[in-house]
């Protein structure tokens, strides 16, 4: 399985790990922003590689804007992140690279970094409502890594594409 996502700022991802930490949770591999949907790709990674950086070589970095913590029903706490018509037109040129692992976000796909997976619903609102806000209420996007999760369910870098356009 391979995703693209941004890591977000080291202190951001310090902050995000401490709540993981203090409240005994964990999301899928590091803090990091989903691009895209995870998918599975059989045509060899250099021309993996070769896709995405075309595809961001297009793209010029922008700001990304953090807003409050939330919930999924599906028991998701997540700090939702606003990218506006850059994000968007970023995600959508993604999108056409294979299709998704499981259809998971759909069209209404809300940017977000995830701090923790599997609780109830309840659990995850009550969660959400307690967690403090992040120092940092932006941060820009320079480039995008290709990643791919391992045997032991851990997500490895592949490849680290800046946006060029």
């Amino acid at each position: 399985m391979y995703g693209i996502l941004v890591w977000p700022p080291e202190e951001l991802g310090e902050f995000l790990l401490e709540l993981q930490r203090q409240h005994r949770v964990k999301g899928f591999g590091p803090p990091h922003l989903n691009l895209r949907q995870p998918f599975e790709w059989e045509h060899g990674e250099e021309s993996l590689r070769k896709a995405v950086q075309g595809i961001l070589r297009s793209h010029a970095p922008f700001r990304l804007r953090l807003g409050g913590w939330a919930s999924f029903p599906q028991g998701v706490v997540y700090l939702r992140a606003y990218g506006g018509a850059p994000f968007r037109k970023l995600h959508h040129a993604l999108e056409p690279l294979a299709p998704p692992l499981k259809e998971i976000e759909g069209p209404s796909y809300i940017p977000h970094l995830t701090l923790a997976l599997g609780l109830s619903p309840e659990a995850a609102q009550e969660l959400a409502r307690t967690l403090p806000p992040p120092r940092r209420k932006s941060f820009v996007l320079r480039e995008a890594a290709l990643v791919q999760d391992n045997t032991d369910g851990d997500l490895v870098e592949v490849a680290r594409f800046p946006f060029a356009g």
